[in-house]
């Protein structure tokens, strides 16, 4: 639990130090793990080690700007930032194996929470060990679909519900860390389309 308090700390400072440092110039908000604590725990999930925050297209992201703390690369479809004094730096296999599965077509219409159950049987070592050794900032650049008129991570999860309506990238400002954040307008809306109908009921089960 310790640990947990750790690294829910860290990531509060990291979010904080980059919206100081006006890293992004344009539209962002803050969504899926971290909006579900906010929303449903008043904070941080206890168990996250990750934020993920999405920009519209064009929104800039000044890497100048980003403090020598940290360190970025890109990985599939995200750039992910770190404590660059964290040594282990490691890839989350379970993560990857997610977004792989995410890509088939059976798995479409499966939400997060369905998509874990359903795959977690053929990956049963990830959902007992967390290969992520510290705190990390996840961006995703989101791209307009005009055809549905959606905002979509490109070239992946198209299909799922990991999109947004242009009505919910307006945003809103929450201060439920203690400071000044953005999270998706309609936020209740977007929860459920991710993690299902039941999801300000904790599931004690769900592998994030």
């Amino acid at each position: 639990m310790i640990v947990y308090i750790i690294m829910k700390n860290k990531l509060k400072i990291m979010l904080n130090d980059l919206i100081n440092n006006n890293i992004f110039d344009g539209t962002w908000f803050v969504a899926d793990g971290a909006l579900l604590g906010i929303t449903r725990e008043g904070g941080l999930l206890n168990h996250d080690d990750d934020i993920d925050i999405y920009v519209l297209p064009n929104t800039k992201i000044n890497w100048d700007k980003l403090s020598n703390k940290y360190k970025y690369y890109k990985d599939y479809t995200c750039y992910k930032i770190y404590d660059r004094n964290d040594e282990r730096v490691s890839s989350n296999e379970w993560l990857r194996y997610i977004a792989f599965k995410r890509t088939m077509p059976q798995y479409y219409r499966y939400n997060r929470a369905q998509l874990c159950r359903a795959i977690s049987g053929e990956y049963e070592k990830e959902k007992i060990v967390r290969q992520y050794p510290s705190a990390w900032i996840d961006i995703f650049v989101l791209e307009y679909d005009k055809d549905h008129d959606l905002y979509r991570i490109p070239q992946h999860w198209n299909g799922t519900e990991f999109y947004f309506t242009p009505k919910e990238v307006e945003g809103q400002i929450d201060n439920t860390l203690g400071y000044e954040i953005r999270i998706p307008k309609n936020h209740k809306q977007v929860l459920e389309r991710i993690y299902g109908s039941n999801w300000i009921v904790e599931d004690i089960d769900y592998q994030y």
